[in-house]
């Protein structure tokens, strides 16, 4: 029954989708052997041949594994799939193998390792082309999962994993002198900072001859510990590496032949257009866990802010408009250099990257506040390393007032996307200058400072707390937010996304200030939610990668359509009923093993968002079954008299 089921979803589904990629159905054949494979029979060979070419076998360039509509992400029918496509693919000769669902799910797998192959810089999940599928079988090995097409994408000349190899190497040197853990952090990130100096100086030489840079270093009787004491003098002479002063720290243990082993084994990088984030990858290696609590604050994981930047700047194609784009609490500057990276690749896309667009980017798009002088530091370093865009990083904290010399003030950019500090402020803002609440929380007042920095129009993406959306003491914040913004989406993040930094449940919203003569009126169009269970990495503080669990490749291949349709709730209600089901889900059956329940994602009426339930905006309380605990001010009370009691005969001992 099983296989007469799959037989009917690729008649139904599958084919019809392969054409949608222009692959005919002259170039297929289906549930059949070739000469290679033997017995084992493929669901669909796909040839650059048509079927009455007398070489059609001899062209083929992939496989699919076809299993039945039902058929979910990881579930053993998935597993099957891909166990019986390595084989398949292997007898043929491909590199790689398709498995789908034949409706709406795809992946490519590399047939040598079974990773996830990524085309252009993103993960495959739809049906490609024929010119498509003969660039991912000439490119696909045993050592490559990525492929180019129309764009060319700048890969990371340091990979991520072989810089951990390498801080693993540089550690023993570091123990050898009694260096151990949160000791290793700064002369790591002080190295460096002297390599990238070193890069931009052979590109463009501007300092001094008196001064060696990196290539330099050692070539004089091999003193590293004399070039780099020497080197350090750069900051307080050169102006344009001024900032990177509080980051360089050397340890007075280190002596020269440990200088120069570091040395040595960070000479064959290139961090200029390095694709990871540095000192993410420094501080998991050796920071301890109050350390790593302390760079929780300011350190949002790449993924995250990755995705965050691609969906808020999706629309943005045309580089001749004004574009201001900020982060008002900017930390290591994540966001800002994903959005750099973003809008580059938009602009490359569609052929209008050009010295003078290059210039833009690097003076006139970027604004990045925060009021710690290291974070500032680190974020302009993130911005060298990845390209350029520092120009306009300040030393400001985003709730003391406006600053109009460093353009910081209401009404002023187009895009605003930041994870600003969550807890209680103690900060030196005047709580009377502020409008939604009374509340001396970080989360509440950088909320109301973005959209009071955000254009008429002009769009929000920002990460908030659980309390923001449910607490009913902050039901009115909420109200007054649903008056000047229109939320489009908000995203549920798991508690381990930004793990082992913190464990906070955290939130995305996803807003467009309302135009000036709409604000005051209460929001009408749906809220879009999803929730992410998974986010590609283990829900722990191990946060290695997951082959099964991503919820955010679903999520990036919805936000855009249900973003769109939200906003015809007024225009074309028809049209929305007609489609909304396309972007709400229950969770699946794999999902239910995993003890998941309820829906993955929906659109929330606001009609749903109401006086009876304080305004609630928490994905979990619309999507899953969430309760609302009460409690009266008497039980309360009494709850309080209890705990103080037991608390009073611990402390005296009276048990």
């Amino acid at each position: 029954m099983a296989k007469k089921e799959e037989t009917n979803d690729v008649i139904q589904y599958l084919i019809p989708n392969l054409e949608k990629a222009d692959v005919p159905k002259e170039n297929c054949k289906f549930d059949t052997t070739t000469d290679k494979s033997g017995r084992l029979r493929g669901d669909g060979w796909i040839s650059r041949k048509k079927q009455k070419d007398t070489d059609f076998w001899e062209n083929i360039i992939g496989l699919v594994e076809a299993k039945h509509r039902k058929c979910v992400l990881g579930d053993m029918d998935w597993r099957d799939a891909m166990m019986q496509g390595k084989k398949k693919a292997e007898k043929q000769g491909l590199n790689y193998y398709i498995v789908t669902n034949c409706i709406d799910m795809f992946r490519f797998y590399n047939r040598f390792t079974d990773d996830n192959i990524y085309l252009d810089g993103r993960l495959l999940t739809r049906p490609q082309s024929l010119e498509v599928l003969e660039k991912i079988q000439t490119q696909v090995n045993k050592d490559n999962s990525s492929v180019t097409h129309k764009t060319t994408i700048v890969m990371t000349t340091v990979p991520e994993s072989k810089f951990k190899k390498s801080l693993k190497k540089i550690e023993h040197v570091y123990r050898s002198c009694a260096i151990v853990d949160d000791a290793c952090i700064d002369p790591t990130v002080s190295f460096v900072i002297f390599k990238y100096i070193g890069e931009e100086e052979k590109i463009k030489r501007t300092l001094p001859t008196r001064f060696k840079i990196w290539d330099e270093y050692g070539k004089n009787k091999e003193d590293f510990i004399g070039d780099f004491k020497l080197a350090q003098s750069i900051f307080d002479e050169v102006k344009e590496y001024a900032d990177f002063k509080t980051l360089v720290g050397f340890s007075e243990k280190l002596e020269n032949e440990h200088y120069k082993q570091i040395y040595e084994e960070l000479d064959s990088y290139h961090f200029h257009g390095c694709n990871f984030d540095i000192f993410g990858s420094v501080y998991e290696e050796y920071a301890s866990d109050t350390m790593k609590r302390d760079f929780g604050k300011f350190y949002t994981r790449r993924h995250i802010t990755g995705m965050v930047a691609r969906l808020l700047l999706r629309n943005e194609i045309n580089p001749y408009t004004e574009l201001k784009i900020c982060d008002p609490a900017c930390g290591t500057g994540g966001f800002l250099t994903e959005a750099y990276k973003v809008l580059r690749q938009n602009y490359k896309d569609h052929n209008k990257l050009n010295d003078k667009v290059e210039e833009k980017l690097t003076r006139n798009t970027f604004w990045g506040f925060d009021n710690d002088d290291k974070s500032v530091a680190r974020t302009k370093l993130n911005m060298f390393l990845v390209g350029d865009g520092h120009v306009h990083i300040y030393l400001n904290d985003s709730l003391v007032g406006w600053n109009p010399n460093k353009q910081w003030e209401e009404n002023q950019f187009n895009y605003i996307l930041t994870n600003p500090p969550i807890g209680d402020y103690k900060g030196k803002a005047d709580i009377k200058n502020f409008d939604f609440t009374n509340n001396k929380r970080y989360e509440l007042l950088f909320l109301e400072k973005v959209i009071k920095a955000t254009k008429y129009g002009g769009e929000i993406a920002i990460v908030t707390s659980d309390g923001t959306l449910e607490a009913p003491t902050h039901e009115n914040f909420r109200k007054k937010v649903l008056e000047r913004c229109n939320i489009n989406a908000i995203v549920s993040l798991t508690k381990f996304a930004f793990a082992p930094y913190t464990k906070e449940k955290t939130y995305i919203l996803f807003m467009q200030k309302k135009q000036k003569d709409d604000i005051g009126s209460f929001q009408e169009t749906p809220i879009w939610h999803y929730i992410v269970d998974y986010d590609g990495f283990a829900n722990s503080d191990k946060r290695y990668k997951t082959k099964w669990h991503n919820d955010l490749v679903e999520l990036e291949d919805l936000f855009v359509g249900a973003v769109t349709l939200g906003k015809r709730y007024k225009t074309n209600r028809e049209d929305f009923d007609k489609n909304r089901s396309k972007f709400e889900r229950k969770v699946n059956h794999k999902e239910k093993e995993e003890e998941l329940e309820g829906m993955k994602c929906k659109f929330v009426e606001m009609k749903e968002v109401n006086e009876e339930n304080f305004h609630y905006l928490l994905s979990e309380f619309h999507l899953r079954n969430y309760e609302i605990k009460t409690i009266s001010l008497e039980e309360f009370d009494k709850k309080l008299m209890g705990y103080k009691k037991r608390l009073r005969e611990v402390v005296l001992g009276d048990f």
